[in-house]
């Protein structure tokens, strides 16, 4: 009898002394986690209540803590966290804090930029993220998207469908639909190529350019240089591409109605429209 309780407490003991070491083990592989963009960590410091922090790793790998700010946590262990933490504190606002630090895992929140931006890519979604701020986050837009779509393409609920929405930025007011919109998880913001147009023939300066808003057939004259000496305004037209077709469109333009601002004769310009001036007739 008394063998077999000798037997048994020694089990007992075994087990506790492994289990024991088994936490010890896991808070210590937590000590020494290197915190990454994504995670989010969990801040007490004793006796301060108010301090208590949930702070979320930026993409930029900051963290932000009352009183001190922003705190450069990436690739950081919680200890070294902790005592940068108690460090800063200890100059000017607690005279001896007692901080720790614990690690809260989670599947980061994410949104995309693509597109024209100098940086297109997976990006963390931070708190008040909004389309024209996602942009910026992604470098800005490149010099061939500055006249391009802003799209937003956001999962729609309970299906794998997205719904797609162009941005307005240019008027980003409150009362405006569709302007510098919130960010939701999985967004998808696209800034699309600028859209062209061509005029050749007999003007100052044949090309290629860009379709701005409100272009039309003066106004792309008028940025083409003008008509070069021998360009008639009788003898203007625009070459349009038809969905669908082979071949363009034929549309004669009426240059002296549209001198004139007579209604429809100053006809807008579609993307990769070609404006000819053609040379008059002796």
């Amino acid at each position: 009898m008394i063998r077999n309780a000798i037997v048994v407490l020694l089990i007992s003991c075994s087990i506790f002394i492994t289990l024991s070491s088994l936490c010890c083990a896991d808070e210590s592989n937590e000590q020494q986690y290197t915190v990454g963009l994504g995670d989010v960590i969990d801040i007490n410091v004793l006796g301060h209540d108010e301090l208590k922090t949930k702070a979320p790793v930026t993409s930029d790998g900051l963290i932000s803590f009352p009183y001190i700010g922003s705190i450069n946590v990436k690739g950081l262990s919680l200890s070294d966290i902790e005592k940068e933490i108690s460090k800063r504190l200890s100059g000017s606002y607690i005279k001896y804090p007692v901080v720790s630090v614990t690690l809260t895992r989670y599947e980061a929140v994410i949104f995309f930029v693509y597109g024209e931006v100098k940086n297109p890519g997976k990006y963390i979604l931070e708190s008040n993220m909004t389309v024209l701020k996602a942009i910026s986050t992604a470098g800005g837009i490149t010099a061939d998207g500055l006249y391009g779509k802003v799209k937003l393409r956001r999962k729609q609920k309970g299906g794998k469908e997205y719904k797609e929405i162009t941005i307005d930025l240019k008027n980003t007011t409150e009362s405006t639909m569709n302007c510098d919109m919130p960010i939701e998880d999985e967004d998808i913001v696209v800034v699309e190529r600028s859209k062209d147009f061509f005029v050749y023939g007999e003007v100052m300066r044949p090309g290629k350019y860009t379709l701005v808003d409100n272009m039309t057939v003066l106004r792309a004259i008028s940025v083409a240089g003008g008509f070069a000496k021998f360009g008639s305004p009788d003898r203007v037209k625009i070459l349009r591409t038809v969905p669908g077709k082979v071949g363009y469109e034929n549309i004669k333009v009426d240059i002296k109605g549209a001198v004139k601002g007579e209604v429809g004769k100053d006809i807008g310009l579609q993307s990769e429209d070609i404006v000819i001036v053609m040379e008059g007739i002796l």
